[in-house]
């Protein structure tokens, strides 16, 4: 019974080694998640402050996994909601997703679609080859406390990297009491070694937040924009703002997943600032032809006076004393 065991396995291996040796890529693992409706609150650490409440429906995900560690994942939401939970908040439904056609063709067409190809890892780095996000139009009313309590949320800094700038000074410091000290150098030679080790940990655990993004499309997305700053009165708060994001591409970038939203940020308020300039200037291009055009209607006002004479004109623009053919006056 042994032997027999011990032989499948080595003929398993062994197919396992030529599906290898021939390069084919094959399909290893399939799996899919999906269900109808969901609700997902964000809270605190303790669970006693609620963050945001997120609603959504016709959820489906699915990965492929491959013989080479390489894959592909395709999310897809019928519709979804994110509200603010926050106390004395502005705006309470943060992300909604537009319905162009009517009620009930998100659901069928689908809300978000995310699809992304991945490579097999480098050097302990996910490698994407090519990540897309089509979303429809959006309403997105947001506020400055409620956008940096959820990036501290998903984003949570590591107090590892935090402490990683003081290590130069840290290891100097040994050495020189080293030089000073020399009954104290095996103890500190064994901190060397356990901060050479720790700082692997710390070099694997930046490998794995990072991402190598070879191309990232995300086609443009009308947006209709509320914000509120920091402060009570800010230069950036906006009410009710309609602009087209258009599409973004990256490519052959190292990023983690925060650095890919700081990206698409930075895009945003570029094109926000650069179409409100453009509305503003419309509008008063508008007025000034607005003015243009009373101005010229008083010159051509005031060319009549100087040929037919001001009483002239005056007397005409009296209602009472309009003279009819006999050259009496109408009383």
């Amino acid at each position: 019974m042994i032997c027999s065991c011990y032989a499948q396995n080595q003929l398993e291996k062994m197919s396992q080694l030529k599906d290898s040796q021939s390069g084919e890529t094959m399909v290893v693992r399939r799996n899919e998640v999906c269900f109808r409706s969901a609700q997902w609150k964000l809270t605190e650490t303790d669970g006693q402050l609620g963050l945001a409440d997120m609603v959504l429906r016709n959820f489906l995900y699915s990965k492929v996994n491959n013989n080479d560690d390489s894959g592909a994942h395709q999310l897809e939401v019928g519709w979804f909601k994110m509200t603010n939970l926050l106390p004395n908040s502005l705006y309470k439904d943060v992300l909604v997703p537009r319905d162009p056609l009517g009620k009930g063709h998100l659901d069928r067409q689908g809300a978000l679609r995310i699809f992304s190809r991945d490579k097999a890892p480098v050097g302990g780095i996910n490698v994407k080859e090519h990540f897309e996000v089509n979303v429809v139009p959006l309403t997105i009313q947001l506020t400055y406390k409620f956008f940096k309590t959820l990036e501290a949320f998903f984003f949570q800094k590591n107090e590892n990297e935090e402490g990683s700038d003081a290590m130069p000074t840290k290891s100097k410091t040994r050495q020189g009491s080293i030089r000073k000290q020399t009954s104290a150098n095996i103890n500190t030679q064994q901190r060397g070694s356990e901060g050479s080790s720790d700082d692997v940990i710390k070099m694997r655990a930046r490998a794995a937040t990072n991402n190598t993004f070879i191309y990232i499309k995300i086609p443009e997305v009308p947006v209709k924009v509320s914000y509120k700053g920091e402060k009570e009165k800010n230069i950036v708060d906006i009410t009710d703002f309609t602009f087209v994001l258009p599409t973004l591409e990256y490519h052959n970038q190292t990023w983690t997943w925060q650095d890919v939203l700081n990206a698409i940020k930075g895009e945003s308020k570029k094109v926000i600032v650069s179409q409100a300039i453009k509305q503003k200037l419309h509008m008063k291009s508008r007025f000034y032809d607005e003015e243009v055009h009373l101005s010229s209607a008083q010159q051509e006002e005031d060319k009549a006076k100087m040929l037919l004479g001001a009483k002239l004109m005056a007397a005409t623009e009296k209602p009472g004393n309009k003279k009819t053919l006999f050259g009496k006056s109408n009383k």
